[in-house]
Order: structure tokens, then sequence, then C-alpha cells
């Protein structure tokens, strides 16, 4: 009993973390969702963040990397809401992505609280993906979109944090679910070259279901 107030509270300020993260989201969505303060979609976000950042508290609350599995919760909100709206994954909020994840890990490494072995491995699953990504997009662009390739390098950075088995796990997933979605799409008869799929939250669903895998 005595610890149901600091469970409440635990779980307020990451909702509140959440909802304030949903906030600056929409502020900066803007360009790509004009409507994205309007009440009804800004508390659709609010309420996604919130509820992303409390599983995230929960799933990882001992982890010292807690805050780059947060950053990667609440950023891929914003990219996928993006990508359903535009069929766009804009650079710069995947850059802010990579950026934020390594900035993390490398304080980690820098405190002692984590390894030089997973930073580096970090970086070099975020180049690895992406030289393989181009080299796909390049011989066949009609595969993956630029955006797609460079949204998987982002997230090979978490996944390199965790080990080279989580690289090729997520990577897989990422793959499996956006084949998946695009197999139900085509049985549901969106079939013309118009009907695409946004990839963005197939790629960040996988991406997780292998991170929490791992955990």
């Amino acid at each position: 009993m005595s610890t149901r107030p600091g469970i409440f509270m635990t779980v307020g300020l990451w909702a509140s973390l959440g909802a304030g993260a949903a906030a600056c989201s929409a502020w900066g969505m803007r360009r790509w969702i004009p409507t994205a303060l309007k009440p009804s979609l800004l508390a659709g976000l609010v309420v996604t963040c919130a509820l992303v950042s409390i599983g995230v508290r929960v799933l990882f609350g001992d982890d010292p990397a807690l805050p780059a599995w947060w950053w990667l919760g609440v950023i891929g909100v914003g990219l996928g809401a993006i990508d359903l709206h535009c069929h766009r994954l804009p650079r710069p909020w995947v850059l802010t992505l990579a950026a934020g994840g390594l900035t993390i890990f490398t304080f980690l490494t820098v405190t002692g609280t984590g390894g030089l072995t997973p930073l580096l491995r970090s970086f070099g699953a975020l180049l690895l993906v992406l030289a393989v990504g181009v080299g796909i997009y390049a011989a066949a662009p009609g595969w993956l979109g630029f955006g797609d390739v460079t949204l998987l390098s982002a997230l090979a950075s978490f996944w390199g944090w965790l080990g080279w088995r989580t690289v090729l796990w997520g990577l897989f997933l990422s793959l499996l679910v956006l084949g998946g979605v695009a197999a139900v799409a085509w049985l549901l008869g969106r079939r013309d070259e118009g009907s695409r799929i946004a990839a963005g939250p197939s790629i960040v669903l996988g991406g997780w279901i292998a991170i929490v895998s791992y955990s």
C-alpha cells in the first residue's frame, strides 16, 4: 500500500514527459502536418506519447540507456504520424532521432555507465546499414524509399548498442512487419500505384519488437 503513491507519481511523471514531448513534436510537425496543433490531433498525439513514455519506463526502468529508449519512443511516434499523413520521413526528424540516441550513448560511455564497444557498434551499425541501404536503393529504387533507408540506419544505431544480433533481428522484423502490412493492404484492394502505404510506422514497430525481444 505504501508504494502506491510512488507508483502513481512515477506514472504521472513519465506521462507528463510524454505529453510534453508530444506538444513539442506537434509544433515541429506543422511543416508537414499543418493541422498538427488542432485539438483532436494534438490530443491523440499527447495520449500516444504519454502511453509510449510510460511503457518505456516500465520496460527499461533499470537500464542506464533508458533516456535513449524514451527518445526513440517519442521521436518514433512523431515520424510515424508524419509518414501516415504525407508519406514522408523528413531527414531532419530522422537525423534528430539518430543524433539524440548517439549523444546519449556517448554520454553513457564517457561517464563509464556504458562501454566503448557498444558505442562503436552503434556508429558502425548506422554506417553499415546506410551503406547497404543506399546500394539497394540505387539498384532497386522501387523496393525501398530513401527515407526508409535513412530510418533503418537511424534505428540501427539503437540496435547496435545492444549487439549485432539485434541489428540483424531489427532489420528482419522491420522488413517483415512492413511486408505484412503491404500484403494486408494488397488483399484489401490497395493495388494501384497511387495506393502507397506509410512504411515508417511498420519499420519503427518492427524495430521496437527487436529491442523488446532483446530486453
